[in-house]
């Protein structure tokens, strides 16, 4: 097969964050199969670079989290005209792949497929518009009932439609597109248990770790809020380490100066193996989302990169995945609007020799058998397959 990959947010390892779409150029290599990736990159320039044996062709697109919200989509709007440009340029495909967020992209996929009859594979990693909707960044109901429109015809179109969450598989199968949906979540690389820790880590020291995007949607000012309680408390083995950038991060400076925290400490944003280091030195890995239960429903890849190394989890939200770290006894969740009870409840047995240790354990199990690369790829290449 001949594949050509749409993805705006394209990464290596060496850059850090999501590098799932990088795992699935990998994937479709391996199995023999041609892949071109069409990305975007904050340069001025375009350039064509080869990883892994294929090609990939960055547009020059800036885009942030820091963005205001219309100079978002007009970074989605480029992307996509400067892609379907490029895509037209390439010798045709068999089919596309086209990962979201943002909408966009699959509105591209729609383009391409109706111009020149291309199929496309469309994954969807958060439920667009619903989740822009319930943050509050649209507003208008002409504009959304639209945006609403052009999500169904996304999916009616497309070949085939990979949920990257058992939630999102329920959606789809309740709008009554089952049977050309498959769920593939985020990867646990069992892998990364190789990589060293950023210090080792310390018996005297109860050290929670949050490693991804400081955006709104993340809402670290809920660890924030963590740490000042155990300040409170005295209690002074207990830090916290947040690692990335985002449009929060002046405000989480601000609050960590203001409150007069000593136990929180920022770290830049860095290579994916700089970010695993982080995660393995640290007693709890922290997973957060703000109120907004759409969110709940996505696939973050810092939960995968937890249970792949064995670390336990401090969740602040519900959700499947919430639902997923109780059952399997793999972490805490806990309310954020309540971080009193946090320490109430859990602070005691958190301090037991073995308890982190079980829930490590746990983890890594529910890493093996559910989500390590071995489990998920091969299904997803014969779905591709179909």
């Amino acid at each position: 097969m001949r594949v050509v990959l749409l993805h705006q947010y394209y990464k290596t390892p060496e850059e850090g964050g999501g590098i799932r779409s990088w795992y699935l150029c990998r994937a479709l290599k391996e199995a023999g199969h041609e892949v071109e990736v069409v990305t975007a990159w904050n340069k001025k320039e375009k350039k064509t670079t080869s990883t892994n044996g294929y090609p990939v062709h960055y547009l020059p697109i800036h885009y942030s989290n820091e963005l205001a919200v219309s100079s978002r989509v007009w970074s989605f709007l480029r992307f996509s005209l400067s892609a379907f440009k490029k895509v037209n340029s390439l010798q045709k495909p068999d089919f596309i792949y086209a990962i979201s967020t943002p909408l966009s992209v699959g509105m591209l996929a729609k383009l391409i497929h109706w111009t020149r009859g291309i199929p496309y594979f469309f994954e969807v990693g958060d439920l667009w518009p619903d989740v822009p909707v319930q943050m509050g960044y649209l507003r208008s109901l002409p504009l959304i009932r639209t945006l609403k429109s052009l999500e169904l015809s996304i999916y009616q179109s497309a070949k085939g439609i990979v949920a990257m969450s058992p939630a999102m598989l329920d959606y789809f199968n309740d709008m009554g597109y089952g049977k050309k949906t498959i769920c593939v979540t985020n990867f646990s690389d069992l892998t990364l248990t190789n990589t060293p820790s950023h210090e080792k880590e310390r018996t005297d020291r109860f050290t929670v770790a949050y490693v991804g995007t400081l955006g709104k949607a993340n809402h670290l000012r809920y660890l924030i809020d963590l740490a000042e309680e155990a300040q409170k408390r005295g209690l002074k083995n207990f830090q916290c380490i947040i690692m990335g950038e985002g449009a929060e991060e002046p405000l989480l400076k601000k609050m960590i100066v203001d409150r007069g925290l000593f136990n929180v400490s920022l770290l830049p944003h860095s290579s994916k193996k700089a970010a695993i280091s982080v995660l393995k030195s640290a007693s709890m890995a922290y997973l957060s989302f703000g109120p907004y239960d759409k969110l709940w429903t996505g696939s973050p890849n810092k939960y995968f990169d937890a249970l792949a190394i064995g670390k336990p989890i401090l969740c602040n939200f519900g959700g499947w995945i919430g639902d997923e770290i109780t059952d399997k006894k793999c972490g805490v969740v806990y309310s954020p609007f309540d971080p009193q009870s946090f320490f109430d409840v859990n602070w005691a047995s958190l301090q037991a020799d073995d308890t982190l240790k079980k829930m490590g354990e746990n983890a890594q199990e529910l890493a093996q058998k559910s989500y390590a690369l071995d489990k998920q790829i091969p299904k997803w290449l014969t779905f591709l397959s179909r």
